[in-house]
């Protein structure tokens, strides 16, 4: 495969290339398909790859999601930030919102395990800003920046 022009990458080569990289990890179906056309893949064959594999269930839009949101939560970014990056990857919204949690109070858990992790000492207007700007840039709502900033306060 290795120095192969688009033209001649077959159907079997591109299978191929597809399974290789979801040995690696699980990948959305559109990112998938993305990435194989990236690599050189012609977009029918692409295509003809990522519906067979579907079809085995060896890439699955479900999946992808549920470890995607798993892994995004445990680095502690929020809900706005996870939908917008699963969205962009090709993820349905409504695959998105299955797999979503849909409880404040473990947003709110998380924006504020984060802003502890983040704060030392005393906070000052200007300091409480930056934390919430950043919480907002992690994907947390208003709301959420909000009230883990008042968590904190409660806590000193």
């Amino acid at each position: 495969m290795r120095g192969k022009s688009a033209r001649e990458l077959t159907e079997a080569d591109v299978h191929e290339i597809a399974v290789r990289y979801l040995t690696r990890r699980e990948y959305g179906i559109e990112e998938l398909r993305q990435k194989l056309m990236q690599r050189g893949a012609d977009p029918a064959i692409a295509e003809k790859v990522v519906s067979d594999l579907v079809d085995e269930n060896l890439v699955s839009d479900q999946r992808f999601t549920e470890m995607y949101v798993r892994t995004r939560m445990r680095r502690l970014y929020g809900p706005v930030k996870i939908r917008g990056e699963l969205r962009s990857l090709g993820v349905s919204d409504y695959i998105v919102a299955e797999e979503m949690p849909f409880e404040q109070e473990t947003w709110l858990d998380m924006a504020s395990q984060w802003v502890e992790k983040r704060c030392h000492g005393e906070l000052d207007y200007a300091g409480r800003a930056k934390l919430h700007r950043s919480l907002m840039n992690r994907g947390f709502t208003h709301e959420q920046a909000n009230i883990a900033l008042d968590r904190l306060n409660s806590i000193d």
